[in-house]
């Protein structure tokens, strides 16, 4: 797509040809990086190719472009390929670092977000320096070979031969690249007679897209569709195993007649004690169901796995006896990986009280349910296990020479077992475990009359003359953290961002008083998203203040970079306005996309007020540098950033295994570029023209 971009713009053989050449030449040098730095070719470093190849020709599209021009005007193709080069190679220089120095914050970041977007960021950096070295001195060479002092022969010979198909294409394609050329003079120079229009009227736009912001969603990284259902279901405790089964097998049923698409289904009732909080149980036992399908690929399906997660849900929520169902559709391993397990919003309540949190997290529970998008609402504290406890009497325990460890020590080798002694047989060791038999230890009144053996009187004491056996319901664990208790209310989301159903969580909750001593606190995916978008936001300003240090170099000035960055506004008026019409949110993912934004949306800027100074300088008028100058870079301007779109259309309209996570980043920055492109190429001459004047005016002498 990018080399029909540039044949459609070029339509020659030999310039697209040498625009073409750099693609390879730049992602060969990325490999060798990748080689010799020991890394992989994996996802994100392919992903980091796929957005690269829209900007490694941006810079032999400016050479090439220039080059073409000086031929036109008569000079010969190694003059044209000097001077071409010569005269744009400090404007695409600056334009290519400023790109780099948004990218190489990122190596510095820590957590999840260096993690997945640090190889990312050397990749693209070492592209685009190949880029750069590519077009200043392999793209000149071939101009100065391939092309002939007459780059359009077609027009010359008209007269003396019959036109081909090409050449009639040629000439039409002329007629509207010169028409568009003209109406942008035409624009440029109405703008300049409307100034105060211009700038508030763009100022205006940029500042109603701000009040959009309420209406986009959040999250800390997508959900991928990879075709994978996990259902953990649980019955009322205490249900035999064979219960259970019936209830699995019902499972089982209905996976197989509302979900066509599964390829395999499984069902296993009561779940080993470790594997229920692998499935997002948090428990196990007989009483629970581990079940789940696997899709057949997306494209043989029409339905997301979302989709018939939420069939699945309501179908199994109605079976009889089933209390709680749990429907996980994204990657199991995703939140392994970021350290996170549970499900997408956790309300973490801290406090030592078990009936204060456990009142708490039940009226939480119940405000999550009303909530629109939220599914699943569990909380992680099981309080209705049964468990027996034994209250001792210390004072009659120690009168009878008995005390605490002797106690727990011995009552857990009856009921639990201990290891008495060790069996040896050829060579191999065996624990002999010892404790009573079922039939001694499975009642309350075979607890009570356990026999310990008093040190002081060697003789057998039963437990009911020292203790109280009673029965009571409590937590199957209790969770801690920071050494406080914690009961946890979580839920997952349906057709709703995460973050705007925690928005709607938090202000529900400011209508509820907390009882003394407990905390509310958002956990798990939530406390990674504030991490992230803290790290995301510094990188953000990093990378705008560098841009602006690398512009000032480049322009020898403080002004002309301060205009060039009237630019990065309006790219968050595309990003915001593609946003609402795709439905996509701010997660890290379109976040890095808005930093890398930064970089790029300058850089038709940089090109076109560097040639308007050049032009300046040459002793033309401020009316005729910047009309002359928008006009003359139009082509190139338009090619460079109809090429990176180009490259990241199919990033952006992917909907293979896996799009979920790198499509929004196509979206974003499609978005941002297309609206930045289209208003800074009116506003930023027009500020550019306003600026400059009046500081000719205040000062009595032309700035430079």
């Amino acid at each position: 797509m990018v080399i029909l971009v540039v044949w459609f713009f070029l339509r020659q053989f030999s310039g697209s040809l040498i625009i073409a050449l750099t693609l390879p030449f730049s992602l060969l040098i990325a490999f060798i990086y990748l080689f010799l730095s020991g890394k992989t070719i994996n996802t994100i470093s392919l992903s980091s190719l796929a957005i690269a190849c829209g900007m490694v020709v941006d810079n032999a599209i400016v050479i090439v472009d220039n080059v073409h021009r000086h031929l036109e005007r008569g000079q010969k193709p190694q003059e044209a390929a000097v001077f071409g080069a010569s005269e744009m190679f400090l404007a695409i220089a600056a334009s290519t670092l400023t790109t780099v120095v948004v990218f190489l914050p990122m190596l510095l970041v820590t957590g999840v977000v260096g993690i997945m977007f640090g190889e990312l960021a050397i990749i693209v950096t070492v592209t685009l320096v190949a880029s750069l070295f590519t077009a200043v001195t392999f793209s000149p060479m071939l101009c100065s070979k391939l092309f002939r002092a007459n780059p359009h022969p077609s027009v010359s010979e008209a007269k003396n031969q019959p036109k081909s198909r090409i050449k009639k294409l040629y000439d039409i394609s002329e007629r509207w690249f010169k028409s568009w050329e003209d109406f942008y003079a035409r624009s440029l120079a109405w703008c300049l007679g409307h100034k105060k229009i211009v700038i508030f009227g763009f100022l205006g736009a940029f500042i109603f897209s701000l009040f959009l912001v309420p209406f986009i969603g959040n999250e800390f990284i997508p959900e991928e569709d990879t075709g994978d259902i996990r259902a953990t279901v649980n019955l009322a405790l205490g249900t035999r195993l064979e219960e259970t089964d019936k209830v699995a097998k019902r499972i089982e049923d209905i996976f197989q007649k509302y979900v066509p698409e599964a390829r395999l289904i499984f069902a296993r009732p009561g779940t080993t004690p470790g594997a229920g909080r692998a499935m997002g149980a948090g428990s196990s036992g007989e009483h629970i169901v581990a079940a789940g399908a696997k899709l057949v690929p997306k494209q043989g399906r029409k339905r997301s796995v979302f989709e018939i997660g939420q069939v699945a849900r309501e179908q199994i929520g109605r079976i009889p006896g089933v209390l709680k169902v749990d429907i996980t559709t994204g990657n199991p391993l995703g939140r392994i990986i970021t350290g996170m397990g549970g499900k997408s919003i956790q309300l973490e309540i801290i406090g030592h009280s078990f009936e204060e949190t456990n009142t708490l997290a039940q009226k939480i529970k119940g405000i999550m349910e009303d909530i629109p998008g939220a599914v699943d609402v569990s909380i992680s504290r099981e309080i209705n296990r049964p468990e027996l406890r034994i209250a001792v009497d210390r004072e009659k325990a120690a009168s009878l020479g008995l005390n605490m460890d002797t106690i727990a020590s011995s009552i857990k080798t009856f009921i639990e077992g201990s290891t008495a002694s060790k069996y040896r047989e050829k060579g191999e060791t065996y624990d002999i475990y010892v404790r009573l038999e079922e039939a001694s230890r499975s009642k309350i009144e075979d607890v009570e009359n356990l026999a310990l053996v008093s040190p002081l009187t060697q003789k057998q004491v039963r437990l009911s003359n020292f203790a109280r056996v009673y029965e009571v319901s409590g937590p199957v664990e209790i969770e801690r953290q920071n050494r406080e208790r914690v009961v946890r209310v979580e839920c997952n989301v349906f057709k709703r961002s995460a973050g705007k159903v925690r928005e709607d969580i938090r202000k529900e909750l400011q209508k509820i008083v907390l009882p003394q001593e407990v905390m509310l606190n958002f956990g798990g995916e939530a406390e990674e998203q504030a991490k992230a978008f803290k790290d995301l936001t510094l990188l953000l300003l990093l990378g705008i203040t560098l841009v602006y240090m690398v512009m000032a170099a480049q322009f020898e000035s403080l002004l002309d970079p301060f205009i060039v960055m009237f630019a990065v506004p309006f790219t968050f008026t595309g990003v915001f306005l593609v946003f609402l019409l795709t439905g996509a949110t701010l997660s890290i993912i379109t976040f890095l996309g808005i930093i890398m934004l930064m970089g790029i949306v300058v850089n038709n800027a940089i090109v076109l007020i560097s040639y308007i100074n050049i032009l300046r300088a040459r002793g033309l008028s401020m009316l005729e540098a910047v009309t002359t100058g928008g006009k003359d870079r139009l082509r190139p301007v338009l090619m460079t950033t109809i090429t990176t779109l180009a490259a990241l259309l199919p990033l952006a309209v992917s909907r293979g295994e896996g799009s979920e996570i790198w499509q929004p980043l196509g979206i974003t920055m499609i978005g941002g570029l297309t609206v930045s492109t289209l208003i800074t190429m009116l506003f930023v001459p027009t500020l550019y023209a306003v600026m400059e004047t009046r500081l000719k005016k205040n000062n009595g002498s032309k700035i430079k």
